[in-house]
């Protein structure tokens, strides 16, 4: 559907036609006549779905050229805050050309006081820098602002703004407040719901955690060295954008050292970079400089990389949630994408994990510096102690005493209840015999102490 089809100034939608914006994503379809309703909302929407312009439009729509701060929209990093104003600043100055303030750390406070007091009509901001100027210090009042919009919600709490968020809404008279998160935090969700009313969440999509753009690869590497893969992996595919992805800023480091000794132009994203030094590399990176880019999951939260083809992780990221993170910087839209893990035989419970999350995985095989296809999918025998393999063998024979020659109604129905009776009968067998060992080890103990 076009944006066009709602209540959205005509020079708004022009604007948004002028930068490719021409129809909704399912979120936005979703969200956009709620919160151009000024409704407060809970959404729990997967990354790279468009949920930034669902808020930022409504916002934009609304806001007018006053001597008053009007909204406020809250993310939890320097580099989200970042790209949510450029965003704005991009639509606003081919619409109404409101004034729009960016607040994180990293910049002088000064120039933020000073802004500050022309009072801008919209605030985007960290929630740390928004407490240092505007609550600690009470530069300006936040009663005329009227929409409050808490961007990766469970990031937010994550990282210990909970405290900030809390007083922020509590200064607030009947607030607009909307809540977007890939997964929604109960605790965050609870202050929304206190301060609103509101305590349905809106879920896009439930059955699926990625962009169904995306095609998700194992590559086994038989515990060779990761590094080396990563260099040929590039060598191979030729990828147009490349986000390389480990796990620990060390890891990250050593990375992109490894791949600079080797003559590769490599990018850098991670959290120990300064403020400035970050900043530029982002530019750096969204202007095509580099075809690789080095990242810990600083970058994969909501930063949005344009045509990035493949995403890579030398290994699966501690937090699984995070696998959806990483390979959602791909495929974001209409385009295509690749995310690709690299594993060994002691990541296959972790695999496990993920496809149970709904990941179909294709997997590849590394040897000898050459990619190729495997068809057949590792898997770890579990090792059956002699209770379990006798409950094993007692089910498959009550199984083959119910089954008949000709499938008759209600057979399904006879064979689970003979397969419950078996594992009910070894329950009992299995508790009498833990009885057993209590009392001999009862037993053992006191005749033990009866000769101190």
């Amino acid at each position: 559907m076009e944006f066009g089809k709602y209540n959205i100034d005509k020079k708004l939608v022009e604007a948004l036609k002028k930068h490719g914006y021409l129809t909704m994503t399912p979120v936005q379809s979703e969200i956009l006549p709620r919160a151009l309703k000024g409704e407060s909302l809970i959404v729990k929407a997967k990354t790279g779905s468009g949920k930034t312009h669902s808020y930022l439009i409504p916002i934009l729509n609304k806001l007018e050229k006053s001597d008053e701060i009007q909204a406020l929209i809250l993310a939890p990093t320097r580099e989200l805050a970042r790209q949510i104003y450029d965003f704005a600043r991009t639509l606003n100055n081919d619409y109404k050309e409101v004034d729009i303030l960016f607040l994180a750390g990293g910049l002088q406070t000064s120039r933020h006081k000073e802004r500050l007091a022309t009072k801008p009509a919209l605030i985007i901001a960290t929630p740390g820098r928004l407490k240092a100027l505007l609550i600690n210090e009470d530069i300006t009042s936040f009663k005329s602002i009227h929409t409050v919009v808490l961007d990766e919600g469970d990031m937010l709490l994550d990282s210990g703004f909970y405290g900030v968020i809390s007083e922020t809404l509590a200064a607030l008279d009947n607030p607009t407040v909307q809540l977007f998160s890939a997964t929604i935090p109960q605790k965050l969700a609870n202050l929304v719901t206190l301060k609103t009313g509101v305590k349905s969440i809106i879920d896009i999509d439930k059955s699926d955690k990625t962009s169904e753009n995306v095609t998700h690869y194992l590559i086994d590497v038989h515990h060779q060295n990761r590094f080396e893969v990563v260099e040929n992996f590039i060598k191979h595919f030729n990828p147009y954008l490349l986000l390389v992805f480990c796990s620990t800023n060390k890891e990250v480091l050593e990375l992109y050292q490894y791949l600079s000794a080797k003559g590769h132009k490599i990018g850098l994203l991670t959290g120990e970079l300064e403020s400035r030094k970050r900043k530029a590399m982002f530019r750096r990176v969204r202007n095509n400089e580099f075809q690789v880019v080095v990242a810990s999951d600083i970058a994969a939260r909501g930063i949005d990389i344009d045509d990035v083809s493949d995403v890579l992780s030398v290994s699966f990221p501690f937090d699984l949630e995070f696998y959806f993170h990483r390979a959602g910087r791909t495929g974001r839209l209409d385009n295509k994408g690749n995310a690709y893990t690299l594993y060994d035989h002691d990541d296959l419970d972790t695999i496990e994990k993920v496809e149970k999350l709904g990941v179909h995985f294709t997997r590849l095989a590394y040897k000898s510096g050459t990619f190729s296809n495997a068809p057949k999918r590792m898997s770890r025998p579990k090792a059956q102690s002699a209770d379990e393999k006798e409950l094993d063998v007692k089910i498959k024979t009550a199984v083959a005493q119910t089954r008949t020659k000709k499938v008759r109604p209600g057979y399904k129905k006879k064979v689970k209840t003979a397969v419950e009776r078996v594992k009910k009968a070894h329950r009992r067998k299995m508790i009498k015999k833990s009885i057993r060992e209590q009392r001999v080890e009862r037993y053992k103990a006191q005749k033990g102490g009866s000769h101190e």
